[in-house]
């Protein structure tokens, strides 16, 4: 866990961080392999720095996923990190991205997950988690 809290620290930092080198705009489509040994497909929309999951509408059209209760995300240089957190009954999730642009078609990611969950009947919180790396593809 000491790692995943350093990395979390590290892009917790870089998100007072001001300018962005690069251009990220655009979809982007992509498999992470994760440290549990199973392949995580991703799909990221972003627009002027701000990066959002994104989700199939009725019609089966790709559309912002806004269901996020806390979404944030802030670029540095050749790097963009996007964080969101979710709750749910007895559970709290979050998910970190740290992007890096490799070129104009190619983005590498590190990725982090993190959920926690209360036991009620103990009063304590259990948590489990994984993390992945691949890239993402522009569309």
């Amino acid at each position: 866990m000491k790692k995943a809290a350093i990395t979390f620290l590290f892009i917790a930092l870089s998100m007072f961080a001001h300018a962005q080198n690069r251009d990220f705009d655009g979809l982007w489509i992509g498999n992470l392999a994760t440290s549990d040994n199973k392949s995580l497909n991703v799909t990221l929309y972003i627009e002027d720095n701000n990066v959002y999951s994104v989700t199939e509408n009725d019609e089966g059209e790709r559309i912002k996923d806004r269901d996020k209760e806390v979404g944030w995300s802030k670029g540095y240089g050749e790097q963009l990190n996007y964080v969101w957190m979710n709750k749910g009954g007895v559970w709290t999730e979050t998910q970190t991205y740290s992007l890096v642009w490799i070129n104009e078609n190619k983005l590498s990611v590190y990725y982090f997950r993190h959920v926690s969950n209360l036991d009620e009947t103990a009063d304590v919180n259990t948590d489990w988690g994984y993390t992945g790396t691949g890239f993402l593809y522009k569309e």
